[in-house]
């Protein structure tokens, strides 16, 4: 590796950059916090006062701009414009999920991105996740699955959350971030189409909630044949079944308020079964745990395989790193993100037609 440091700008200083990015650009020493951007003036100075970060913007284009910023990471609700925004600037980049709203924004950056030569990573933190790792060695020990399972109902956030320290001013316009929110909507409703439509919140639930599902069943198995089957069951419930080359997966996703985190991949083989329980994804040095139930003889033997005490998020800086300074092949490129978003789309098309009765702000 290359006796260089990252300069990294952040933009969107909210939650996810306060409790799992920053703390790792501050630690790692590939990295160093180059300038910060966050729509909120108060935020962006108590998080750059934090951080002994001088960089302070209101406005992306205006850190795109700063040449102390090398690479950044985009945090924001809206992600398509920034990252093209940032190819076009030549800076490297990892992008939190989803990689846009719709596929008509998400097609022309993957392009963008190959011909410009940068890095361009979707912050997919569960690829890097050492349980996770050892259970798709597992998986592939089994062989052609018989069935899978793919189930995330979450849980509390705010379990983990309230462990951290987080600034935030409220100095933001309600009316301003209302209508970021319902543009974003408008072209969610558009592209899902008018027989669709009334599907909005729910799809844009599947991409916050559940696009790392999405990524890691693509992770496990690769991109299904087709969606069997699709269902609304619950106003934040969907449940779906995919078809891999003849092996038939259910996935089930809903919000639920757990008091544990409830997000789990399970494998059933001719011989073994494979389980990879996922940990809430703001709990640090805490990877997933796989479990096994396979043959001892003509008995069953069950065993729990621990990931090493690691966090997905520090290892996937590490990753970004050594795709810059030393030429790592990416193992979340935006293509990847392309590929899930038309997954998603794919189930909301597969539900019976349901048109949008009203249109509220969301």
């Amino acid at each position: 590796m290359q006796d260089r440091v990252i300069g990294v700008g952040v933009i969107g200083c909210g939650e996810i950059a306060q409790l799992m990015h920053l703390p790792y650009l501050q630690e790692l020493p590939a990295f160093r916090i180059a300038a910060l951007c966050d729509i909120s003036p108060g935020t962006v100075d108590k998080v750059g006062e934090h951080y002994g970060v001088a960089a302070r913007y209101t406005d992306h284009r205006a850190l795109l701009a700063d040449p102390g910023v090398d690479a950044v990471v985009i945090c924001t609700y809206d992600h398509g414009e920034m990252v093209a925004d940032a190819i076009r600037a030549g800076k490297h980049l990892t992008v939190e999920k989803p990689l846009a709203f719709t596929l008509e924004e998400a097609h022309p950056l993957i392009e963008q991105a190959e011909r410009s030569g940068l890095v361009a990573l979707v912050g997919y933190m569960k690829f890097y996740d050492p349980g996770y790792e050892i259970g798709l060695e597992r998986i592939a020990a089994i062989g052609r699955p018989k069935s899978i399972h793919v189930h995330d109902f979450a849980g509390r956030f705010d379990l983990y959350g309230k462990l951290y320290t987080q600034i935030h001013i409220a100095d933001v316009p309600a009316d301003l971030l209302a209508a970021g929110r319902d543009a974003v909507a408008r072209r969610v409703e558009a592209a899902l189409g008018l027989d669709h439509a009334g599907y909005r919140d729910l799809y844009l639930l599947l991409l916050g909630l559940s696009s790392h599902d999405l990524a890691v069943m693509r992770g496990a198995f690769g991109t299904p044949s087709r969606v069997v089957h699709a269902q609304q069951t619950g106003a934040n419930q969907l449940l779906a079944v995919l078809d891999y080359d003849g092996v038939p997966c259910l996935f089930d996703m809903a919000l639920a308020q757990y008091e544990w985190w409830d997000e789990w991949i399970h494998v059933h083989g001719e011989h073994a079964e494979v389980r990879i329980d996922f940990q809430n994804p703001y709990f640090r040095n805490a990877s997933a745990i796989v479990r096994v139930r396979e043959a001892a003889g003509e008995t069953a033997s069950e065993r729990v395989l621990p990931g090493i005490p690691d966090t997905a998020f520090r290892r996937e800086w590490l990753h970004f790193a050594d795709c810059i300074l030393a030429g790592a092949k990416p193992r979340t490129p935006l293509s990847g993100g392309l590929a899930d978003l038309d997954l998603a789309v794919q189930i909301i098309q597969a539900m019976p037609p349901k048109r949008l009765e009203t249109r509220p702000l969301i």
